[in-house]
């Protein structure tokens, strides 16, 4: 999945909605989905849509920079998403759980990491590191 990603990038293309919704098997390989956030950013000229501070992507796997609404959303963002999806395989659940999207966005803004481990007696260490 990295694969699709990097050439993402390598385009130019920032996925912004990296979550396991948008993570297809085909042929026993995974397949990035869903584009749909960073076509409507590429049309409306790179950066137009997150001018005004507008939060685009799903908030369990929104990357700090996501959460804040920053103007400027690059390639980390992905790197980010990906790290929350990967964690979300390990233990069940996304890193940072909330009842609402505005609790789950504090705790990422916050940004007090997430001991796999912790939560997952089984996760070995450098996995969790």
């Amino acid at each position: 999945m990295s694969d699709a990603i990097d050439y993402a990038h390598r385009h130019n293309v920032i996925h912004r909605d990296i979550k396991p919704a948008n993570i297809l098997m085909h042929e026993g390989r995974p397949l990035i989905a869903d584009f749909g956030i960073a076509l409507a950013v590429g049309a409306a000229g790179g950066g137009r849509l997150t001018e005004t501070g507008l939060s685009l992507g799903t908030p369990f796997y929104m990357s700090p920079e996501q959460a804040t609404g920053e103007q400027f959303v690059g390639a980390a963002t992905d790197t980010y998403a990906l790290g929350a999806v990967l964690y979300e395989m390990l233990i069940g659940d996304p890193p940072y759980m909330g009842s609402t999207a505005q609790a789950v966005l504090g705790q990422i803004i916050a940004g007090e990491g997430v001991s796999a481990l912790k939560k997952r007696g089984s996760v070995p260490a450098n996995v969790d590191a």
